[in-house]
């Protein structure tokens, strides 16, 4: 690897939540985030995705505070929006039958060029198996 090229990760909500909670595999992500070669990025929609997980868990303000801890870690959150991310996102909509919020997390891997982190195989080890994009699974 060139001395300027970095990996790129896309960060989904269980993975987002791994961390955040210190699940198993918090290790796995705290390690990847360390290492200055990679460069992670998540989708505002996906990020909204671990607010509500939360806010039906705790209190609003608890909530919330993933905000600010998003805030204090290298990840590059995605608000675009426009007619060709959502021909993406539907692509994997529809090809995959996943839920929407999943399908962004794959939309983004794919504008990236990036490996997706996550623990959700129910959703992604189809689209692992079809060999289409990589996944970095944390547990």
């Amino acid at each position: 690897m060139a001395k300027n090229d970095k990996i790129n990760y896309v960060v989904d909500a269980c993975a987002l939540i791994v961390y955040l909670r210190k699940e198993d595999g918090n290790d796995k992500i705290c390690a990847l985030l360390k290492d200055k070669n990679n460069q992670f990025f998540m989708h505002a929609v996906n990020v909204g995705e671990v607010y509500c997980n939360s806010l039906r868990l705790c209190s609003k303000e608890k909530a919330g505070k993933i905000f600010d801890d998003l805030n204090l870690l290298p990840i590059n959150l995605v608000w675009v929006l426009n007619a060709a991310f959502i021909e993406i996102v539907g692509k994997y909509k529809t090809s995959f039958k996943m839920s929407y919020a999943d399908s962004f997390v794959l939309a983004l891997a794919e504008q990236e060029n990036a490996t997706v982190i996550s623990t959700d195989h129910h959703e992604f080890d189809v689209v692992e198996s079809a060999g289409i994009l990589p996944f970095y699974w944390l547990r």
